[in-house]
């Protein structure tokens, strides 16, 4: 699930075409946001906001390493630093979760948040009335955050 196939190959400078004379093709894994602008589903306003809201919420998640980076006892002279830190991330997100229209919490909580399609909210049989709600519902929200 979400893999693409993909043409291995060198770019062409010129045209921007993928040269592959040897046909070799790989497997790539993309989410859903990036395989809907991908294929025009949603704009590229609607997706740099979903990723920016993805982004801050995937944030308030992240905690520091658990093994540091080199063999020395890392310390901190502010012990309350990490939760200075985490408060600012959940501060960021709470922020530009404030931008979403409340009819659209939902849709954009399951599709951007939770990365699921649009049909588990409207059933397959209104997949296109799922993805349209969620393109206006990112478009909303992009026109909200440029403000």
């Amino acid at each position: 699930m979400g893999l693409i196939i993909e043409q291995r190959g060198d770019i062409d400078p010129d045209t921007g075409e993928t040269i592959n004379p040897n046909g070799i093709t790989g497997a790539r894994r993309i989410d859903l946001l990036q395989y809907w602008h991908k294929r025009g589903s949603i704009s590229t306003g609607g997706y740099n906001a979903a990723v920016m809201l993805r982004d801050a919420f995937e944030a308030t998640m992240r905690s520091k390493p658990c093994l540091p980076d080199n063999d020395r006892v890392q310390s901190s002279p502010k012990p309350d630093h990490a939760v200075t830190i985490q408060i600012d991330r959940i501060s960021r997100y709470e922020k530009l979760a404030r931008h979403v229209h409340p009819q659209d919490k939902t849709l954009i909580s399951a599709c951007v948040l939770d990365g699921q399609h649009p049909s588990r909210i409207y059933g397959a049989l209104r997949t296109r009335e799922g993805l349209a709600h969620l393109r206006e519902a990112l478009d909303r929200l992009s026109d909200a955050m440029s403000r």
